[in-house]
């Protein structure tokens, strides 16, 4: 990853031309998904209303404990965020991320931008 930047930089330099990087650190994203957010962008993607009934079914109510060098705490409720381990939690953060990008770049003109040049 870091010498394919490196390449791109050198390349942006040499052709005079900006460069704009952004690095999304997405360590614990899918302890911070949005629930009724997740529920509006299932709908939104077309997913089943049975099927999205039954997600949120798995994961309304959720509650953990945290464990602390042998002390166990009281159980909370967890409110954010889809069930780690879980087969569907990455398709889930999938649509969700997916729905962030679309709202991010919906002003973007479609269609690829490619640079060339003629030496």
């Amino acid at each position: 990853m870091i010498f394919a930047t490196r390449q791109l930089q050198e390349k942006c330099q040499e052709m005079r031309t900006h460069l704009y990087n952004t690095f999304v650190d997405l360590t614990k994203a899918f302890d911070t998904v949005n629930r009724d957010g997740l529920w509006k962008v299932m709908q939104k993607f077309g997913c089943p209303e049975r099927f999205t009934h039954m997600v949120r079914q798995l994961h309304d109510g959720m509650t953990a404990r945290v464990s602390d060098n042998g002390t166990v705490s009281e159980a909370f409720a967890v409110t954010n965020g889809v069930k780690q381990g879980c087969v569907l939690a990455p398709t889930l953060f999938s649509l969700m991320f997916s729905a962030m990008l679309k709202d991010a770049y919906r002003d973007e003109l479609p269609g690829i931008r490619i640079a060339y040049r003629t030496d």
